[in-house]
């Protein structure tokens, strides 16, 4: 699929979710999460931008502090240190109130720290700066994702990939959200993208298992193959996967 074409998707999916935004619209075209008997398709942590700030945006002895600062908030997130994280984005925005890094780094952290609205304001603003920022746009799908708005995910996730199309954990993420909105054919099509862009990524191994058991009939064979090669990159096991792949 080509990048106009991921946006053309984005634009319709979003579209039908404000259609779908109130009352009993919004309830009946909100479908569950799909897998074997309930199994639920593995989601990694939001990824971070680097701390990458323009040396023309501020004098350099700012743009330093800036990044020093940035840098400690990064090591902190990475170390699940999240109120850590907070405080040294929003000293970094304290500097630079614009600094998009800092805004993309501390939407994911609140998303991590339970704070989803926050996250999805934060990360709104930074599109406002930036908007063909493929990181800020998956990170927003990944909260959709999370609060159950599928065309949302979707919209948002679509924007990701027309971005970056060779991003494996986006295409991952799109093969979620095109599930979770029922289109299955896209979702297989996706998540195989992401195994052929990172053939050791154990999630979108995992998330193929997960839809091939959805065919009608189920394709067995293939989900164990996807199944196993999950487990062989760290994956956990899943009860309901091998009920479904006796």
């Amino acid at each position: 699929m080509r990048k106009t074409e991921y946006v053309l998707v984005a634009a319709f999916a979003l579209s039908l979710a404000n259609l779908s935004s109130a009352g009993e619209t919004a309830e009946a075209a909100r479908p569950p999460a799909r897998g074997p008997g309930g199994a639920m398709v593995t989601a990694s942590a939001p990824a971070l931008v680097p701390v990458t700030i323009p040396r023309e945006a501020k004098p350099p002895v700012q743009t330093t502090i800036a990044e020093k600062i940035g840098a400690e908030g990064i090591e902190a997130f990475r170390s699940g240190n999240f109120e850590g994280a907070r405080e040294a984005y929003l000293r970094v925005l304290k500097i630079e109130p614009d600094n998009l890094p800092a805004l993309v780094n501390l939407g994911s952290t609140e998303y991590r720290l339970g704070n989803s609205k926050e996250g999805e304001r934060l990360l709104r603003r930074s599109l406002q700066i930036q908007p063909d920022n493929a990181t800020a746009w998956l990170n927003l799908g990944i909260i959709y994702l999370e609060r159950d708005e599928p065309m949302h995910s979707l919209a948002a996730i679509a924007q990701a990939v027309a971005q970056d199309p060779n991003d494996a954990v986006a295409r991952n993420y799109l093969g979620v959200a095109a599930g979770r909105n029922r289109w299955f054919d896209a979702a297989e099509s996706e998540l195989r993208r992401s195994v052929e862009l990172q053939p050791d990524y154990a999630d979108a191994h995992f998330n193929l298992a997960v839809f091939c058991l959805e065919r009608d009939p189920p394709a067995v064979e293939l989900a164990r193959r996807h199944y196993q090669k999950a487990l062989e990159l760290g994956a956990a096991p899943d009860r309901l996967i091998e009920k479904a792949l006796k």
